[in-house]
Parts: structure tokens; sequence; C-alpha cells
């Protein structure tokens, strides 16, 4: 597989980024951290903060904090 953490989030097609998405907000709602400081409780909402906030890094499997 290959490895595309370098890869910018806009470059990824629609259908791409809402698994993506989904998999983030999965995240969330299994007690993952919040990559940025909310006020918003809805996973769905924070992920969506996270990914226009540019704070989010791509891999293959998981979506990880931008370094």
């Amino acid at each position: 597989m290959t490895d595309n953490s370098d890869k910018p989030a806009e470059d990824y097609g629609t259908f791409h980024m809402t698994a993506i998405l989904i998999k983030r907000v999965r995240q969330l709602i299994d007690g993952a951290p919040a990559l940025i400081e909310t006020d918003s409780s809805d996973p769905v909402k924070t992920a969506f903060e996270e990914f226009a906030s540019g704070n989010l890094s791509i891999t293959e499997d998981v979506v990880t904090e931008e370094k």
C-alpha cells in the first residue's frame, strides 16, 4: 500500500474524504480527544472543524494529528 500521509487532504475525492471524516467521527465517539478547541459536543461538527482548520493528517487506516 502507498503512504498518503504527505498528500494534502484537499487532493482527495469527495467519497474518500467522506470515508476519512466518518473514521474520524467514529474515533471521537469512541473517546479520542478533539484535535482542536471546540464548544461543540457533536462529533460530526468537531470532525469538520478539525478538517477545516487543517489539523488532520490522512493515512491509509487512521486520521491523526497534523505535525
